[in-house]
């Protein structure tokens, strides 16, 4: 009778661990491996492209300081097109704009069609969410005498980290996550996750 019980133990505790997803498999509960929002659910983000994880703090591969100014961080992507900044969590939060965008999520009907407005994303309090704004919020002051805002460049493949918040710069944009959750933004694409 005690080998039958052990064999059934066995049999459910194979079952269980087959059943499992990526999700659980990863301890990720809440965390997805992939977006699939609805734009009704997310506020308009785009879905389809995958989300992987970003690294841990200790893989920051460029010094927080060396994009400070005063008492904020800014940065830019390679493109200037993304600028991005980390102010005060109780104010902006962390967050990016577009200096130009060629797809404007549905969230933000007619922001891209005004050359006033800017697509941006942000961070605050753990929950990112869409905005249109009329000026640079997330834009640093011209560094070197220079005349355009947007801090210093983070280059491809380079990762900051600011307050507990990484941001990824890539081809295919900025890429920031604060406790699971953050965005993707690009000219040609915006997510929330």
């Amino acid at each position: 009778m005690r080998a039958w019980v052990l064999a059934v133990a066995a049999v459910a505790a194979v079952g269980v661990v087959a059943g499992c997803n990526d999700d659980t498999a990863q301890g990720g509960g809440a965390a997805s491996s992939s977006v699939t929002t609805s734009s009704a659910a997310a506020g308009g983000a785009t879905t389809g492209t995958p989300v992987t994880t970003l690294p841990d703090r200790d893989a920051a591969n460029v010094d927080a300081r060396d994009f400070q100014q005063q008492e904020f961080y800014y940065f830019q992507s390679p493109t200037g097109n993304i600028m991005c900044a980390f102010t005060p969590a109780h104010t902006l939060g962390m967050g990016c704009q577009l200096e130009h965008a060629s797809v404007v999520p549905a969230a933000l009907p007619g922001c891209g069609t005004r050359p006033d407005r800017a697509v941006a994303v942000q961070i605050v309090e753990g929950t990112a969410k869409f905005l249109c704004t009329s000026q640079g919020i997330y834009v640093g002051p011209p560094l070197n005498g220079g005349s355009k805002g947007g801090g210093k460049v983070l280059e491809y493949g380079q990762t900051l980290i600011v307050r507990g918040t990484a941001c990824t710069s890539t081809t295919a944009g900025v890429r920031c996550d604060s406790g699971g959750h953050g965005f993707l933004i690009a000219a040609d694409q915006q997510q929330l996750f």
